[in-house]
């Protein structure tokens, strides 16, 4: 659906000048697909509404829909421009999760013993949570606990549940690796989403695409798992300039993982080399692994040891490279372990350790 309605909004120039009519870092097309996607569910007996799923809608996409999105938009264009203008782009992407995971798998074998954990683009902190949700990859389920913490909510199986495929053959049973201890949980975001605010929470559920109710509904379940629980913290800061006094607040002296998931194209070329740094500087005083679910082309000229991002996989942005960077004064080892959709629908373990993934292309 958005593929249709973002061929439509490039060539009408009503709907581009929506967004050129908000600051420069907001002219963002996730960002105008959000905010009508808010305004739907207080609209839901709008015409467009007919086209959501994530809305109760069954209306295939069709040769009218851009008109009738069009028409929305100029029906409720003040209300439109003002979340345009002040609303940031926020995803909290559950299924990441299995990337956090997985590099936490590797984490693990290389460092054995606890981890602090801090993700820096937290939106919500619901990834910090990761080793309270269930996992289906494949066909294989744990059953993971639901922790005890501040809130009323009792022990048990978990509310939430994270389903992901596989690609490629890999056994699903070692895909998740073992999880660590963790010591501490940070989260870290420019504008962090407050869950005990209903509005922000409806903000964050505009995220999600119109036809994954799925998404919608674990989205959904992990936000009101948080609150019965007690959410992981994240605190305000800029990844270019926070992290490594932010980072520098964690306490004890065990590895820190750091996770970042698309984060890398919310910065340009420079900002991108400043956050390294900012790792780096971490690195120097405590050992830490970078995990990552980025753009192998974004990550490419990283400058990590990793051949395969140096050949036509570097220059790709469609796919979510997953990896993880060990860094420690005396240490550096980096590791490509698989290749992802950017939603982690679909996962695709590496088959060795220089593995380009010229094989996933042709399956």
């Amino acid at each position: 659906m958005y593929e249709k309605l973002s061929e439509g909004v490039a060539g009408d120039d009503g709907l581009l000048d929506l967004l050129m009519r908000t600051p420069s870092d907001q002219r963002r097309p996730s960002l105008l697909f959000a905010a009508v996607n808010h305004l739907l569910a207080a609209h839901p007996r709008a015409a467009l509404a007919d086209y959501y799923p994530v809305h109760g809608g069954r209306r295939p996409v069709d040769d009218q829909l851009v008109q009738v999105f069009g028409a929305f938009c100029a029906e409720h264009a003040g209300e439109l421009g003002r979340l345009l203008r002040t609303g940031s782009t926020q995803t909290n992407e559950i299924r990441r999760c299995v990337a956090l995971r997985l590099g936490l798998g590797h984490v693990s074998r290389r460092w054995p013993g606890p981890v602090a954990l801090a993700e820096v683009g937290a939106s919500a902190g619901l990834n910090l949570l990761f080793d309270r949700y269930r996992y289906r990859l494949g066909g294989w389920e744990n059953g993971g606990q639901r922790a005890a913490g501040r809130g009323t909510a009792p022990a048990g199986p978990s509310p939430v549940l994270i389903s992901c495929q596989l690609r490629g053959g890999a056994g699903a049973d070692q895909v998740p690796g073992a999880t660590p201890e963790i010591t501490a949980r940070l989260g870290i975001d420019q504008r962090p989403v407050l869950l005990g605010d209903p509005a922000e929470r409806a903000w964050l559920a505009a995220f999600i695409w119109p036809e994954d109710v799925a998404g919608l509904a674990t989205l959904r379940a992990a936000m009101d798992f948080a609150l019965a629980s007690g959410p992981a913290p994240v605190v305000p800061g800029d990844a270019v300039t926070d992290t490594a006094r932010l980072l520098a607040g964690l306490p004890g002296d065990e590895p820190v993982a750091v996770f970042t998931a698309t984060l890398l194209s919310y910065l340009g070329a420079d900002e991108r080399t400043a956050f390294l740094a900012q790792l780096d500087e971490v690195a120097r005083r405590r050992p830490l692994a970078w995990i990552f679910a980025e753009a192998p082309g974004l990550v490419a000229p990283a400058g990590l040891g990793l051949p395969a991002l140096q050949g036509p996989l570097g220059r790709r942005n469609s796919f979510s490279a997953v990896g993880v960077s060990l860094r420690a004064p005396v240490q550096r080892d980096d590791a490509l372990l698989a290749l992802a959709d950017p939603y982690l629908r679909g996962l695709a373990p590496a088959r060795h350790q220089s593995d380009d993934f010229e094989w996933l292309q042709a399956t």
